[in-house]
């Protein structure tokens, strides 16, 4: 499936449609990172129904990354549900309509264990920022960050796919580009 056709089936999934429920995980850490504007950074899942149709963004321990599914993602026992609708931010979107949608891509190919590339290209979301009719928006967004001693926010956030699982309500500007190190 070529980034286009990853696009605009995601896409199809989720604009214009309720969201009905939304499930944050962590893997047993049952106080995940919460930032003072409500962001919450998780290590196991976060799943969405978007009129009984589901969407999850989930940690994939084969491919040690974080992964979407357009189909219902069993919990693993290893997972924490985190309670967040008590946050009035995520309460408020649960029942609203998806206006816009904006879907950050990137991808990553499997190789065998001589390292030739086993199939093309895997296209996956490191970020995706809905808009809600009622002008709320929700950022999911695979990073890696810092956390500011004297503020307690996060600050280095960067697009990093076995990093955290960002669910923030106030969508950060500033995410940089995967940082690799040179061997």
């Amino acid at each position: 499936m070529t980034e286009q056709e990853a696009n605009e089936l995601l896409t199809s999934k989720i604009l214009n449609k309720k969201l009905t429920s939304i499930r944050v995980f962590n893997h047993h850490q049952p106080y995940p990172f919460v930032e003072e504007n409500e962001a919450v950074v998780v290590s196991a899942a976060v799943a969405f129904v978007f009129e009984d149709s589901p969407l999850t963004f989930y940690w994939h321990p084969e491919d040690q990354i974080f992964n979407f599914s357009l189909a219902k993602v069993n919990v693993d026992e290893d997972w924490d549900d985190i309670e967040i609708t008590n946050i009035d931010t995520f309460k408020n979107m649960e029942g609203d309509e998806v206006s816009a949608v904006e879907i950050n891509w990137t991808y990553f190919q499997k190789l065998d264990e001589n390292f030739e590339i086993l199939e093309e290209k895997l296209y996956v979301p490191q970020e995706m920022v809905l808009s809600f009719s009622n002008g709320s928006q929700l950022q999911i967004a695979c990073v890696d960050f810092n956390i500011d001693p004297v503020s307690n926010d996060l600050v280095n956030l960067s697009y990093h796919m076995s990093g955290g699982l960002l669910v923030s309500p106030v969508p950060y500007k500033e995410i940089a580009a995967p940082v690799y190190n040179d061997l």
